[in-house]
């Protein structure tokens, strides 16, 4: 994988390790990791360990069918680890086999972490939902919408905002800032174009600011930049960069030693290699990453671990709250995983509406997962894919690195795999 100094190292020696079972495995854990969730055998907690293993033999028949290179796969119910493997290799020429501690880029499965911090300078006060962007980024203030006119010079005349683009509008993924279609799709390109590889988040903003809407915000729904809006309010709000936010109110308290948007030199030996494939050819490198391409990306730069993500997992499934910490309130998660979006109009997540940076399980069917309504969660574009069930009490966490995203046999294929075991 084709990679930039801004974003990695070079490779050094990985620190000590420590080996723990879980479930009849033995499995790599970094020393220096926050203490794991207990363990526990499925049975003991309402899974069957035989239907279980059918996660296993699954990824076994995905590599054989040049899918994945390899996987970790987590899954811990009531509050303990009954699945934690690492299958397969994490780099095809080295032919290292994948570990439990390797990272991962997750793409977007940053927004929920971004949500979270947001939140958190909400319940603060420091942050209403219904403030306007102009608040923090002035830069926002007064935005036009472009409007297709197959006349006009461009394609499309703009005309007036009839309101600002609030908070809220970031979070649901309603603010019309441009994605690169629609009538002005050619203008972001270009404001985007003009930029350094290296240009900080506040430069990065002033340049989109300048592309006009795609709809009116609030009446619609967009997968767009509107989380990486959010990581420069959250650094206006705070007056410190996004790494920092992350790191002192999310990654450090709960343990994530290994979640950043850096991964350190004696850190880089443990990148889990991306991979390319369609219609079961070779699995090969791309040339460049297609998601959180840039420093501190709020909608999709983070690398993390199995083990890192599950803590995370287990606070919002605790309801904000975990080793006696608090993060966020209760109603604060009950915020989160309401009905903001009454249907996301992405096929691959039919039946689930959207709260404020997770997709929930709706109670129609229409999503074919064996799932329970109010499940929540998201994935990222490299096929990474977490849901937390708290009917069930149920986190099922799948880590791997393949392109193109969105890939229903992979990420439901797990989840289903993981649901079926639950027997009681």
């Amino acid at each position: 994988m084709k990679t930039s100094c801004s974003l990695f190292c070079p490779p050094g020696r990985p620190g000590r390790i420590l080996f723990f079972a879980v479930a009849g495995l033995v499995l790599p854990l970094l020393a220096s990791a926050a203490a794991p969730l207990p363990r526990a055998e499925p049975a003991a907690v309402g899974l069957s360990a035989e239907r279980l293993q059918r996660v296993g033999t699954w990824v076994e028949r995905m590599q054989t069918e040049n899918k994945i290179s390899g996987a970790v796969t987590l899954v811990a119910r009531r509050g303990q680890v009954v699945r934690f493997e690492a299958q397969g290799v994490s780099d095809l020429a080295s032919k290292r086999p994948m570990r439990g501690d390797d990272i991962f880029a997750i793409a977007s499965m940053t927004k929920p972490i971004a949500t979270v911090a947001a939140l958190m300078l909400v319940e603060e006060q420091r942050l209403l939902l219904s403030d306007p962007l102009e608040k923090f980024l002035p830069e926002f203030r007064a935005p036009k919408v472009a409007v297709a006119k197959a006349d006009a010079p461009n394609g499309y005349v703009l005309v007036p905002a009839e309101r600002s683009i609030t908070i809220h509008d970031l979070l649901t993924q309603s603010s019309g800032l441009a994605t690169g279609v629609g009538p002005a799709g050619g203008a972001l390109r270009e404001a985007m174009a003009g930029l350094a590889e290296d240009a900080g988040l506040a430069e990065r903003m002033k340049a989109l600011a300048k592309v006009p809407l795609v709809f009116q915000p609030g009446s619609a729904f967009l997968y767009g930049p509107s989380t990486d809006v959010l990581g420069r309010v959250i650094e206006v709000v705070t007056g410190k960069s996004l790494d920092v936010v992350l790191q002192e109110r999310l990654f450090g308290p709960l343990g994530m030693v290994d979640t950043g948007f850096v991964v350190p030199r004696e850190k880089a030996s443990r990148l889990a290699t991306l991979y390319s494939s369609t219609d079961g050819s070779p699995l090969t490198p791309p040339k460049d990453r297609i998601t959180g391409r840039w420093l501190h990306s709020a909608g999709g730069g983070l690398y993390s671990t199995a083990p890192d993500y599950l803590r995370f997992c287990q606070m919002l499934l605790n309801r904000g709250e975990l080793d006696g910490r608090r993060y966020l309130s209760r109603k604060s998660i009950e915020l989160m995983t309401a009905r903001h979006v009454d249907a996301i109009p992405i096929s691959f997540l039919r039946g689930q509406y959207f709260g404020l940076g997770v997709a929930v399980q709706e109670d129609s069917g229409k999503s074919g997962l064996l799932s329970t309504p109010g499940t929540f969660g998201w994935s990222g574009a490299y096929n990474t894919y977490f849901r937390i069930d708290p009917k069930e009490q149920l986190i099922l966490i799948l880590m791997v690195q393949r392109i193109p995203g969105n890939n229903l046999e992979l990420q439901y294929g797990f989840h289903n795999l993981v649901m079926q075991a639950v027997v009681d």
